[in-house]
């Protein structure tokens, strides 16, 4: 029995089919709850850009503190997490 090893592009995509590479990594935030806990979000749109949830794809949800935030795209999040008060201002007013 003669065995093969794959080389290449090959070997890069069979490491990474067996690894998990591309899947999105858990949210590991100890202030993380899970979304079915949270507060729900009242914003049709998202709370950094203002863009209709779901015009770019399926929206970004995270939660902060017990409350449910989403963005329209993951573009988004680094910019809530630079200023999370800021923006949290929104959902106060809801």
């Amino acid at each position: 029995m003669k065995l093969s090893i794959l080389t290449g592009p090959a070997a890069l995509a069979a490491a990474a089919l067996l690894t998990g590479c591309g899947e999105p990594a858990a949210d590991t935030d100890a202030t993380a709850v899970s979304t079915a806990a949270a507060k729900p979000y009242p914003l049709e749109v998202c709370i950094v850009s203002d863009e209709k949830l779901g015009s770019m794809g399926d929206p970004v949800v995270k939660v902060v503190d017990g409350q449910e935030v989403k963005f329209c795209c993951k573009s988004c999040v680094p910019d809530f997490e630079k200023e999370p008060a800021k923006f949290l201002t929104k959902l106060a007013a809801k």
